[in-house]
């Protein structure tokens, strides 16, 4: 059974923080987090060649948390598999004893570090809940027949700084429909907006893990030159709060500001967890969840 989906059905607070999967195949550092937080965390997200950068498969790396001790919440993405190998990989991450998923599109490849890659989009996420949901009720998307049929908790992605909201809304509906038992934002830094976003677009009793993140200097920076180009933005006050200082400095004043939004979202009920993105490191997430008063 997963912890993940049984926190948020008993309308606990989950606290999910992401791995990194090495660009190669030591994985202590992957596993770090694992060791030194799992008493102190629900979950494990495990990214699928994030930002379009070649790393270790996240089906292995998945597999390698649940051995570690740690419950895995696997991201899948559309952009590198057609949907022969995305069906192959779902009924893979069952046999693994993998449930959490977390299905998405992915970041297309120009961004990444194999630029001339093939993305291949055979579906796009709200497909991908629709295949993952066939192949639960035993059959594949050509309507074929399983010897057993997994059983998935199955994520998907929403963007509350989207402008304007309406394709996102719509978006957002699709993949309720088409699945999805909850939902993780793009990284939080405007509490206002995320509100607003709130208000106009989730229906009550949708489970929402809100993104924090822990920014980079170069990450500072680019957002101070407008040169940071994501799906979500640093305000002016989160800038000057974070710019100056070396590199380390800059990721524990990062880390004290998302231990701030941690408090104030559970505090406030504006979300039902949190998914934690500190570049992967165990001493950054414990810095966060020391500033929130965890």
């Amino acid at each position: 059974m997963s912890k993940l989906k049984d926190a948020l059905a008993a309308g606990g607070f989950p606290l999910v923080v992401e791995v990194k999967p090495p660009k190669g195949v030591e994985v202590a550092g992957m596993l770090a987090p694992v060791t030194g937080l799992n008493g102190q965390v629900t979950a494990f997200g495990v990214p699928d060649n994030e930002h379009a950068r070649m790393r270790l498969s996240a089906l292995a790396a998945a597999r390698l948390v649940k051995e570690a001790g740690g419950e895995p919440l696997m991201l899948l993405t559309c952009r590198d598999r057609n949907r022969l190998a995305l069906e192959s990989d779902l009924l893979g991450a069952a046999a693994l004893g993998v449930e959490n998923l977390l299905l998405i599109s992915g970041d297309y490849v120009h961004q990444g570090d194999h630029p001339d890659a093939k993305p291949v989009y055979d579906a796009d996420s709200v497909q991908l809940l629709q295949l993952a949901r066939e192949l639960m009720a035993g059959r594949d998307s050509a309507g074929n027949p399983l010897k057993g049929a997994p059983q998935f908790f199955l994520g998907a992605v929403v963007i509350p700084e989207a402008q304007p909201l309406g394709p996102q809304r719509l978006k957002f509906r699709k993949k309720m429909e088409a699945g999805a038992d909850f939902f993780v934002t793009a990284p939080i830094f405007d509490l206002d907006r995320y509100r607003a976003f709130r208000r106009e677009v989730v229906p009550d009793g949708v489970k929402i893990l809100a993104c924090l993140k822990v920014p980079s200097a170069e990450e500072v920076e680019k957002a101070a030159r407008g040169e940071l180009r994501k799906v979500y933005t640093l305000p002016p006050a989160v800038i000057q709060e974070l710019s100056g200082g070396d590199p380390e400095e800059v990721l524990f004043r990062g880390a004290a500001l998302a231990g701030r939004l941690l408090r104030q979202l559970k505090e406030q009920k504006l979300a039902d967890g949190v998914y934690l993105k500190a570049k992967g490191r165990a001493d950054l997430a414990a810095a966060v969840f020391k500033a929130a008063g965890l």
